[in-house]
């Protein structure tokens, strides 16, 4: 019988069943796929415990052998310590560590072009090597052996790791910077900076204007010019997206959503807010969105999220400085009491709470609040009183101007406190507040630069204001949106077009310390996992007058 073809031989029905089939079949396959036993999702979460804490599936730390024999635990060499969290590597006094992401170890490398971003392409790539395959992958986490066969420097460790640990880790590093994050998947970058309620127009002018213009007048009038000096065409232009957030900050997180759902974007940067940041910090770790130096003296004071990078802890830092002033430098005695008076305000508490903790920390019996309740005053009788209960105390007075208009009461009783802490940022620059008697004992902690050397940068500031024709209506604010444009300018060129959200955040922890083009702070000092880049606090007091000078009482405190 001769051969008929296929579709007259097979009846329709069984034709159409058959296709279907073959056309459903990789669907199922990859929805009934796992690693390891684990479904995909699963997998890239145990994988990121594995790469950035070091951490095995079951929660135990891994092992590793370093520099030969020695066995050490994998949260003392994570892989994310030195090819960074993005997996993209880094090079730092001239040695190189090799990007260990998806898409480069999957690739060949045959010269530093083949690097990513500005600084790589700098470091020396003494070997080429072919692209890796799963098994030469594991070959090299576990005896350190590249895929040219080449042995590794003894700094590289080797992981003890079992098939299963092996196939999480190395399906991780598959998929780890594989693909443009969102915001930056088309034809331009995205990014997005938030004004809350509650902001004034000055301080919203402030911040904004400053910032639209910096990307209009200088990243998108400038790419031609950039692209030509470096040779890159990968630079894109930005756009800037203003998030006003409207109504009390439980609400906040519902609009962020909203925003988002409309039109993603790569990061946050920048921002101001009236009240504290957590629903925009909480909004970002969950979504993995990299929010960069917010204005807010009300940071979400964390050990281990990623995301947000402010100016400095704010409020707590100052009460943080306090405490180290007074157990280190002024060596306060043990048993010497102390009294933190504040209202249950944002503001207060952190204050009480950085102190609180720090104070702890150096070991010490925690200190007595007391906290003014709704409508108590905080008059003359109010101080002579408190003074009577903690004789000779130190009192830390967390408050503001208006709840000090009695503490001059303090300076007339044998039971004055020996000490008094305010902070100049609650005090908002109202040195009045604090009467000359109470000035001859008193402290302030004091987050900013000092007024005698802060001049030349605010000049510059202005300089730069002035050549985009933007008056100045808050030059505190706009001089912290002045630093963050000059680091912005430093990142995006450094991504040299590696669009990742983790390689942008650490591209920002490889800064080097910005010491002239910062007004607000002396140094701010940057590196892996840092979040807090100004990390210091002086001790100031003030001498008597109308217009008291800050006379600094201690270095910039860094502990």
């Amino acid at each position: 019988m001769r051969n008929q073809p296929f579709s007259r031989a097979v009846p329709p029905l069984v034709l159409f069943l058959f296709v279907m089939f073959f056309l459903s079949a990789p669907a199922i396959a990859d929805k009934d796929a796992t690693i390891a036993g684990h479904s995909p999702e699963e997998a890239l979460r145990l994988g990121e415990a594995m790469y950035a804490k070091g951490l095995l599936p079951s929660g135990k730390p891994m092992s590793a052998v370093l520099q030969g024999d020695l066995v050490v635990k994998g949260t003392m060499v994570t892989c994310a310590n030195c090819h960074m969290r993005s997996g993209l590597g880094s090079v730092e006094g001239g040695v190189l560590t090799l990007p260990t992401n998806g898409a480069l170890l999957y690739a060949p490398l045959r010269s530093s072009r083949d690097l990513p971003g500005i600084g790589m392409g700098r470091g020396e790539l003494k070997y080429p090597r072919p692209a890796y395959t799963d098994a030469s992958l594991a070959k090299a986490i576990r005896s350190g052996v590249d895929a040219a066969g080449r042995i590794m420097e003894e700094t590289m460790p080797r992981y003890l790791l079992d098939d299963r640990e092996m196939e999480i880790l190395v399906f991780y590093l598959k998929n780890l910077s594989s693909k443009p994050s969102p915001g930056a998947s088309g034809d331009s970058i995205r990014l997005a900076t938030i004004v809350t309620e509650g902001v004034s127009d000055n301080e919203r002018r402030a911040m904004v204007d400053p910032l639209a213009a910096y990307i209009r007048q200088e990243w998108n009038a400038n790419l031609t010019v950039l692209s030509m000096t470096t040779r890159e065409k990968t630079y894109r232009p930005v756009s800037l997206d203003i998030w006003e957030l409207k109504g009390p900050p439980e609400t906040w997180r519902e609009q962020l959503e909203a925003f988002y759902k409309r039109e993603p974007v790569f990061a946050l940067i920048g921002g101001i807010a009236a009240s504290p940041w957590h629903p925009v910090h909480g909004f970002c770790e969950e979504n993995r969105i990299p929010c960069i130096l917010p204005i807010t003296d009300l940071p979400v004071v964390s050990q281990g999220d990623w995301y947000t990078l402010y100016f400095s802890k704010g409020y707590h830092q100052e009460g943080e400085a306090a405490a180290n002033y007074l157990a280190h430098v002024l060596d306060l005695p043990q048993d010497k009491e102390v009294v933190q008076v504040f209202r249950n305000k944002d503001e207060g508490k952190a204050l009480a709470e950085g102190f609180a903790g720090a104070w702890k920390r150096q070991g010490r019996t925690g200190p007595r609040d007391r906290m003014l309740s709704p409508g108590e005053r905080a008059d003359r009788p109010f101080w002579k009183e408190l003074a009577a209960q903690h004789r000779n105390a130190v009192f830390l007075l967390w408050l503001g101007p208006g709840d000090l208009s009695g503490v001059e009461a303090l300076a007339d009783t044998a039971d004055r406190p020996s000490i008094v802490f305010a902070s100049s940022t609650m005090l908002g620059n109202d040195y009045a507040a604090l009467p000359d008697a109470v000035r001859d004992f008193a402290l302030l902690t004091y987050p900013n630069r000092l007024p005698e050397e802060s001049a030349g940068a605010l000049f510059s500031v202005e300089q730069w204001l002035g050549a985009k024709k933007i008056p100045v209506t808050g030059i505190a604010t706009s001089s912290k949106v002045f630093l963050l444009t000059r680091a912005l300018s430093r990142v995006m060129i450094a991504m040299k077009g590696h669009f990742y959200r983790d390689y942008f955040l650490d591209l920002f922890d490889m800064l080097e310390d910005q010491t002239t083009a910062v007004a607000a702070y002396p140094v701010l000092s940057f590196g892996p996992g840092q979040r807090y880049a100004a990390k210091g606090c002086y001790v100031v007091k003030l001498t008597r007058g109308e217009q008291p000078k800050i006379i600094k009482q201690s270095d910039w405190i860094i502990y």
